[in-house]
């Protein structure tokens, strides 16, 4: 069932949707904890695709027992009605618009989408919901039913992002066919401790921190640095080109969700052992100021492992809103906790990982030579 109608909006080209959306976070990521819970049909390609991190590829000449291999979404022909399957979203929050990609959908691409949210207030009532459940459930129009072309990059903005936020998203494709990728920007609803003296990680995407600027994203997004976790291989952290000239560094600049106090800082280099950055340096900003507060200074780094700071008290009593990260010369960390509480006195809970090392099996012998 449909609830209302779809707020207005307007689409993006292909080469500013990145632009466009460069401090929203991709709710619906798989990487971000985005799952696809049903759908009414994934013949010839599995829904769980449209939530795949990376860009689309495309194999020619690879078939699979019903055809032709396709890295998206892809339902039977004929239908008669309209294709739809939903997701969980990795991050509830409220939606600024889509980026839905056909590429390399060219004859079997579907023509139009429409997307609709759905909040859940009870994470375990969602997972056991059956697929005629969430048939059942009344829906609230995103985006209307838009027009989509074969083998391009569709972005879609709204006027204005959602009041509302979601926990699940609906995509329907009409009446059948391909959709390569679904990306759903939108700012995280934050979850943050009541009790404002309580010791929390401030630069965690579930806290509302965002990604606003950086130098290099070659081989990963630095949108990861704020993920839970120590990730599970080199596709799920930040890694920039390698660098030739002199004096050269990469950065990644942090919106905190919530401005605080930095009590400990964490920088896990995890799986990225032969190019683990050889520096890592970070300082904080104060609301509306851009005179940066040296936190660490060319601190060296050691590879695929955690590595804990204490802030110095003086510097605790700074109130910041943003961090920037700058590695030296160039590289890739998995992530960066930001420790600290929204007032002072800080407080750490009894349950806090702060200085707490999360072993990975091969920490201390993946660099043993083997004969």
């Amino acid at each position: 069932m449909i609830n209302g109608t779809a707020p207005p909006h307007h689409t993006v080209e292909a080469s500013k949707i990145e632009e466009t959306f460069k401090g929203f976070t991709d709710l619906a990521s798989a990487n971000h904890g985005g799952k696809v819970l049903t759908q009414t049909d994934e013949f010839f390609a599995a829904a769980e695709n449209l939530i795949t991190p990376t860009a689309p590829i495309s194999q020619p000449g690879k078939f699979v027992s019903t055809g032709a291999w396709y890295d998206g979404w892809e339902t039977r022909r004929h239908n008669p009605n309209y294709d739809w399957c939903v997701i969980q979203l990795g991050f509830a929050g409220t939606i600024a618009g889509f980026e839905i990609d056909t590429t390399h959908f060219t004859g079997n691409h579907a023509p139009f989408a429409s997307v609709e949210g759905y909040k859940e207030e009870s994470p375990s009532k969602a997972a056991s919901r059956t697929h005629s459940e969430w048939a059942a459930i009344e829906w609230t129009p995103i985006l209307k039913k838009s027009v989509l072309q074969a083998n391009a990059c569709h972005g879609f903005q709204l006027e204005k992002p959602t009041e509302d936020y979601y926990t699940h998203l609906r995509l329907s494709i009409y009446p059948d066919g391909g959709v390569a990728r679904l990306r759903a920007y939108g700012t995280v609803h934050a979850v943050i401790p009541e009790n404002k003296h309580e010791i929390y990680d401030l630069a965690a995407a579930l806290a509302g921190s965002t990604i606003i600027d950086f130098s290099d994203a070659h081989y990963g997004h630095p949108s990861n640095l704020l993920l839970p976790g120590r990730g599970h291989d080199m596709s799920d952290g930040w890694e920039t080109k390698r660098s030739r000239a002199p004096g050269h560094v990469d950065y990644a600049v942090i919106k905190l969700g919530r401005p605080g106090h930095v009590t400990n800082i964490e920088v896990d280099t995890a799986h990225y052992k032969g190019n683990a950055p050889k520096y890592v340096s970070i300082a904080g900003f104060e609301i509306g100021s851009d005179e940066p507060i040296l936190l660490l200074d060319q601190v060296p780094l050691t590879p695929h492992r955690q590595h804990f700071f204490d802030v110095k008290s003086d510097l605790t009593e700074r109130r910041l809103a943003k961090i920037n990260v700058v590695i030296s010369p160039d590289g890739g960390i998995k992530r960066v906790r930001i420790w600290g509480a929204s007032q002072l006195p800080a407080v750490q809970p009894v349950d806090s990982l702060i200085g707490v090392r999360q072993e990975l099996p091969d920490e201390h012998t993946w660099n043993l030579k083997k004969h």
